[in-house]
C-alpha cells in the first residue's frame, strides 16, 4: 500500500510539471536614455536657409535644409558609434530608428530627399514644397534636441 502511494504522489507530481506552462525566460532589461546633441550648426544651416527663402532662391533652401538635417544625424550616428560618411539622411534616418532610437525622422527626411531629388533633375518645385522643407527643417531640429533611445 505505501508504495502505491508513493508511486501515486511521484506521478501527480510529475504530471503536474508536464502541464504547466514553461515560464519564459526573463526578459533582458533594457536600457533607456537620451542623446543630447549639439544643435548649433544645424541651426545656423537653418537659418541660412531662411534667408534663401525670402530671397527666393529655392535650391539653396534645399540644400541647407538637408545639410542641417545630415549634420544632427550625423550627430547622432557618431554618438552611436556608427560612420556616416557617404549615406544620405534617408539612410541615416533609417540606421537611427534601428537603433533604438524611438523617434520617427522617416517620413520627413523621405520627402525632403524627394524635393532635393526633383531639383538636381531640374524639375520645377513650388514654392509650397520649399516651404513645407523649411517648417520640417525646424521641426527636425526642435525634435532633434533629446532624443529618447532603448536598447
Amino acid at each position: 500500500m505505501s508504495a502505491v502511494i508513493i508511486t501515486y504522489n511521484i506521478v501527480k507530481r510529475i504530471l503536474e510539471l508536464s502541464v504547466r506552462k514553461p515560464q519564459p525566460p526573463p526578459m533582458q532589461e533594457r536600457k533607456e536614455f537620451f542623446i543630447s546633441i549639439d544643435i548649433g550648426e544645424a541651426v545656423s544651416f537653418y537659418n541660412q536657409a531662411q534667408s534663401y527663402f525670402e530671397q527666393g532662391e529655392y535650391k539653396n533652401v534645399i540644400q541647407y535644409c538637408y545639410n542641417a538635417i545630415k549634420n544632427i544625424f550625423t550627430k547622432v550616428l557618431l554618438h552611436l558609434n556608427i560612420p556616416s560618411e557617404d549615406l544620405n539622411i534617408v539612410d541615416m534616418s533609417y540606421i537611427i530608428q534601428a537603433k533604438g532610437v524611438r523617434v520617427s525622422f522617416m517620413e520627413y527626411v523621405q520627402h525632403l530627399n524627394f524635393i532635393r531629388l526633383k531639383m538636381i533633375v531640374g524639375q520645377i518645385v513650388s514654392k509650397d514644397e520649399v516651404l513645407w522643407a523649411l517648417k520640417a527643417c525646424k521641426a527636425l531640429i526642435d525634435m532633434s534636441k533629446d532624443l529618447p533611445v532603448t536598447i
